[in-house]
């Protein structure tokens, strides 16, 4: 990077002179070859004269983009002509640009025969749709992308959409079979503008759209734009941003173009909604609209085009990074209307798919800010699930308008995935018992660590709504046994009987809530629990409480310092991929669980079921029991002799295994314990989403 320090108002002093100057001596040059041309002579000044006006005139726009960057980077409005806006401050002093944003002359050339070229595609000129694609390779270059862009002007890069539009509503009424050939046409071109915007829009680039570009394109994303042709038809140039963006999906914009256009786009859509109530998105068959310019499916369950909803595609190209998607979503009172108050919106397109995608991009991680906004994520929906519970007198819950919840069903597998990777904050959090925490006190640090503030209640509300979703609730549930997996591997394997029974009180306190959520969930939609989770109940038959951990071999063998570090790495992976990798060993086991679970009754006897199953393998797999009367015992094996792998087992080795470790191993008091923390959990699920029985907590 090449730096300089200028004074913006001598600069543009400086600029204004140079422009005067050429100006004068270009009309020089002419008059004196008028002259000349009267008395029949020529003379190489007047030619002389003439470049050196057109040379000025030719620096002054670069003198110009000089004093631009200083305003730029001292925060001074001004007018479309440069010119500071009434009651801005120009500081004194000197100002540091970088040099390297000044785009040279040749490459403006060149940008400046790409534009006309884009606007005459959209109008149908076959021959500038062939002539841009020798510009396709340039649009990564932030130098031309920029010039570009700046060349157009936002109010005719959102014009270009609604051309399009034009064009795609008149084949669709000639109904010749042309609309899905325009339409591929149209998404090519739209594509390519994308992606000159996303890359002139990246400030860590050395050239980029400053904010004065930023700021007239948010003035004209919220200005009614006339289509052509279409007898007074308008649109909002926002929506035609949101054709932009929903025809590359996958283009890499920038954080800052998150905040600042990202965000006004939702500001304006809750603005219009307030004033509109609310806003169709157009099909096809809507003749009286604009329809999408390209081959958008926005309308979750049905084949029709539709024009793409300009929120959902802006969180669709947010949801590819996290850092893009907690950029949009960071705002607390944009994330609670995205998941509040325009409901009624997402019933009409996607139901909040392209908004859970955004969610669980932001919301994942273990840094503080995918906390936080998990956290306020569950807050709002508890917020909004909450009226519509209540119980009769069996005492089950019964939801009153549960489709009023399914407008937003997109998100449920997302959150799901979401809370299965802050497990251990939730678990901790239904054994703290705090209320929902201000927004300050979302999160907290524990061994250097950021965690969550989960409020239970909000929690049990929540799984209210995600444990419907099989996606969600599965996702859920993995998180958990993995987290319990791992924690009693832990425990059994460092022989701390302290922390086994805290994890044993936690873990299944936990379980019991996510088991009697899955049940209420089913139940208060009409549904019957049992038949809907026997696939739980075979996986527990398959005895995934029987596979060990990874790494859970290794403790013993390189000590326990090391087996803590490796076990972190367990957890550091993620519950959720750790739930998968147990389900995809679970079939190790097959037929070999406790004799008569085949005919398990619920999933809380699946449950306990699985505890043991933990309870025993770990046992096995790090000796946490006596070694009295393993002589020809069917399920021991060397000399001198061990208990086998418990997936090893016969049926008959096991059942004769079982009823050994009863009397040698503390399994028989550590699973009762179990079973009673899970019926602990259960109960106070009902009463945190406010049914009546025995206070939280008793009988701990």
């Amino acid at each position: 990077m090449t730096y300089s320090s200028i004074q913006a108002g001598e600069m543009h002093q400086l600029g204004h002179g140079v422009q005067t100057a050429g100006k004068s001596l270009t009309e020089c040059a002419a008059q004196l070859r008028a002259i000349l041309d009267e008395v029949e002579l020529t003379h190489p000044g007047a030619a002389a004269i003439g470049r050196i006006g057109q040379w000025l005139t030719d620096q002054a726009p670069d003198l110009y983009r000089r004093r631009d960057l200083a305003y730029e980077a001292d925060k001074v409005d001004v007018d479309v002509f440069g010119n500071p806006l009434p009651g801005a401050v120009v500081p004194t002093g000197m100002t540091r640009i970088d040099e390297a944003r000044i785009i040279p002359a040749a490459v403006r050339a060149e940008a400046a025969r790409a534009a006309p070229l884009f606007t005459a595609a959209a109008r149908g000129d076959a021959g500038a749709l062939q002539k841009l694609a020798a510009f396709r390779a340039r649009l990564s270059d932030p130098r031309f992308a920029t010039a570009l862009l700046e060349q157009l002007g936002p109010r005719t890069l959102l014009m270009i959409p609604a051309a399009m539009g034009t064009r795609v509503r008149k084949a669709l009424d000639a109904d010749d079979g042309s609309a899905a050939t325009l339409r591929r046409q149209n998404r090519d071109v739209l594509a390519m503008l994308s992606q000159a915007l996303a890359t002139a829009t990246d400030p860590a680039r050395n050239a980029h759209l400053g904010r004065k570009f930023l700021g007239e394109l948010k003035q004209q994303g919220r200005t009614e734009l006339p289509a052509p042709d279409m007898g007074g038809l308008t649109n909002p140039g926002y929506w035609s941003l949101g054709q932009l963006l929903a025809a590359a999906p996958q283009q890499a914009y920038s954080e800052w173009f998150m905040k600042t256009v990202g965000q006004d786009m939702i500001r304006w859509d809750r603005d219009y909604l307030k004033q509109h109530r609310t806003r169709f998105l157009p099909k096809d068959t809507d003749v009286y609209n604009l329809p999408a310019p390209t081959d958008t499916h926005p309308f979750q369950g049905s084949d029709a085009i539709g024009a793409a909803d300009p929120i959902a595609a802006l969180l669709t190209v947010a949801g590819t990074s996290r850092d893009r998607a907690q950029a949009l979503l960071g705002d607390r009172d944009l994330l609670k209307y995205l998941m509040s108050d325009r409901r009624p919106q997402w019933a009409m397109g996607d139901h909040g798919e392209s908004l859970g995608a955004a969610m669980e991009s932001a919301m994942k991680g273990t840094d503080e800010t995918s906390k936080r906004l998990a956290v306020l994520a569950t807050q709002f929906l508890a917020d909004d699930v909450k009226p519509h519970v209540s119980f009769n007198d069996a005492g089950d819950v019964e939801l009153t308008d549960p489709s009023d919840l399914d407008w937003l069903s997109g998100i449920r597998d997302n959150l799901g995935r979401i809370l299965a990777e802050h497990t251990d904050d939730i678990v901790s959090s239904f054994y703290k018992n705090y209320g929902r925490a201000p927004d300050d006190e979302l999160t907290g640090i524990v061994d250097g660590r950021p965690i969550a503030q989960f409020s239970p209640p909000d929690i049990d509300l929540v799984l209210l709504d995600v444990a419907a979703d099989e996606k969600g609730y599965q996702a859920l549930l993995f998180g958990q046994i993995a987290h319990m997996r791992g924690r009693i591997d832990e425990a059994i394997a460092t022989h701390d009987n302290t922390f086994l029974q805290n994890v044993i009180t936690n873990d299944s306190r936990a379980l019991g809530h996510l088991l009697e959520g899955r049940k209420q969930a089913l139940v208060s939609r009409g549904k019957e629990a049992d038949a809907t989770d026997a696939t739980f109940r075979k996986m527990v038959e398959e005895g995934i409480g029987l596979v060990p951990v990874p790494f859970a071999g290794q403790v013993g063998k390189v000590g326990l310092e090391a087996a803590s570090s490796l076990f972190e790495d367990f957890v550091k992976d993620g519950y959720a991929k750790a739930g998968d990798w147990l389900v995809e060993q679970a079939g190790h086991g097959g037929g070999r669980t406790a004799k008569g679970f085949r005919v398990a009754a619920n999933d809380q006897k699946a449950a306990e079921q699985m505890l043991r199953q933990m309870l025993e393998s770990s046992s096995v797999a790090h000796g946490y029991h006596d070694r009295g009367g393993l002589e020809r015992q069917p399920f021991a094996e060397g000399s001198p002799p061990r208990v086998k792998a418990p997936d090893q087992m016969t049926r008959y080795e096991y059942d004769n295994f079982v009823g050994w470790l009863d009397r040698h191993s503390r399994v028989p008091d550590d699973f009762g314990s179990a079973q009673t923390k899970v019926k602990v959990g259960a109960d106070e699920f009902t009463i945190n989403i406010g049914g009546s029985g025995r206070k939280a907590g008793d009988g701990d």
